[in-house]
């Protein structure tokens, strides 16, 4: 009888632990209190690439029941935006309404400085996804869940971007959990309801790209124009060399002014290691040519000089196109 009653406390015990973990997965999940959230982007500006940042205005907003939310509570007080440097909110245009249901809800204008990793990989052709992330403070993830406005949220129609084609905004909300528990005793980790609007950019390349990387071009042209020089004018050749190289370097430093480093070989990698390469291939070819045709090889050195003359005038357009096609796509 003893051994009866001990495996039916063992039982009653089993079962009452499944209720409880039960009820605690309802309240993870059934239980949230949902608020929708949207956003209008007023504006989008200070692009800094070589910063990796960028500037936008908007406004925010959310529905909520305030009979389930903690008595201070509201809304534009208890988001931060995770990938801002600064942002602020501007007070007089900070506005909350009452409806008729109960609910209440906000309308929060702001301005933040973003942090931003662009993706240069393929500049001038480059598209970048522009990223906002909001996250609940105090209250996480199992007490509420954003719930993303995708009907009103939206770019301003009046919003350009000189160069820039703007597509329609994405919202993505997900829980995020943080990897350390804030030193919490309870030694439980944060997971707290955060959402990302997303405002993906295609740039118009096409004149950046000439402009950008003339100087490369023009070194080129040099380096075909000087394989035209024979006979006697093969030791001139190294004037145009040296003309054509400090055209690349200075337009090196140009570039990579405008872009960030990163660890990725990118389109203005290859432009610029292609002229590179054949501005050092017509320093060398010429230097070669000279020696051959002082030691009497003249027919020699001319046959070397029409395959090098073929490979550099036909190869680096080759490579460029590759290039390019690819960024493309």
């Amino acid at each position: 009888m003893q051994q009866i009653g001990r495996v039916f406390i063992f039982i009653s015990l089993f079962f009452l632990a499944l209720s409880a973990q039960a009820e605690e997965v309802t309240y993870a999940n059934d239980k949230r209190i949902e608020i929708p959230v949207g956003i209008y982007i007023t504006s989008l500006y200070d692009l800094d690439i070589p910063a990796k940042k960028f500037t936008v205005s908007a406004w925010i907003w959310s529905t909520y029941d305030p009979a389930l939310m903690p008595e201070d509570y509201k809304f534009h007080n208890k988001i931060e935006i995770t990938n801002a440097r600064t942002w602020s909110i501007i007070e007089n245009e900070n506005f909350s309404i009452k409806n008729s249901d109960g609910t209440v809800h906000t309308m929060t204008k702001f301005t933040a400085e973003i942090n931003q990793d662009w993706d240069v990989k393929y500049f001038p052709f480059d598209k970048q996804e522009v990223a906002i992330h909001i996250e609940s403070i105090e209250l996480d993830s199992k007490q509420i869940v954003f719930v993303p406005d995708t009907t009103n949220s939206m770019v301003g129609d009046e919003l350009t971007l000189t160069g820039w084609n703007i597509l329609p905004i994405e919202i993505r909300a997900f829980d995020y959990k943080y990897p350390t528990t804030f030193g919490i005793q309870s030694g439980a980790k944060g997971i707290y309801p955060r959402m990302s609007f997303v405002v993906p950019i295609e740039r118009y390349g096409h004149r950046i790209f000439w402009t950008y990387f003339l100087g490369f071009f023009v070194s080129y042209i040099i380096i075909c124009i000087l394989y035209f020089f024979s006979g006697e004018l093969i030791e001139s050749r190294v004037g145009l060399i040296m003309t054509a190289l400090f055209a690349c370097v200075g337009n090196k430093y140009t570039v990579d002014l405008l872009l960030p480093s990163n660890d990725v070989f990118t389109l203005s990698d290859l432009i610029q290691v292609a002229s590179f390469v054949i501005v050092g291939v017509g320093l060398l070819s010429s230097v070669m040519l000279v020696v051959l045709m002082k030691k009497g090889l003249e027919a020699l050195a001319q046959k070397i000089d029409i395959v090098i003359t073929w490979l550099v005038t036909l190869g680096y357009p080759a490579v460029m196109v590759y290039g390019v096609s690819k960024a493309l796509q």
